[in-house]
């Protein structure tokens, strides 16, 4: 659960940058509902590229991938950096 709430953290960090203060659930659509742009999202991998030390540089890039918190979870355990929470 730890890495769940680190995500949700950070997204919500970012929308909190923009005074979007409104909840959302892990399963919203971010992006496809424009609450995350294009920025947000470089900001996103940027995260998780650091966070924890991906590197998507050989992986084809799909938008829906970081469109919700659940989609970046999925991402994660994609990569094996997290098992089932």
């Amino acid at each position: 659960m730890e890495t769940a709430a680190t995500i949700r953290a950070f997204v919500a960090g970012l929308l909190s940058r923009k005074a979007d203060k409104a909840p959302f659930a892990d399963s919203e659509s971010l992006v496809s509902r424009g609450r995350l742009d294009s920025v947000d999202v470089m900001e996103i991998v940027l995260f998780l590229e650091e966070k924890y030390d991906l590197d998507f540089a050989d992986r084809g890039f799909n938008l829906d991938d970081y469109d919700s918190v659940d989609h970046i979870l999925a991402l994660l355990k994609e990569f094996g950096r997290i098992g089932a929470e």
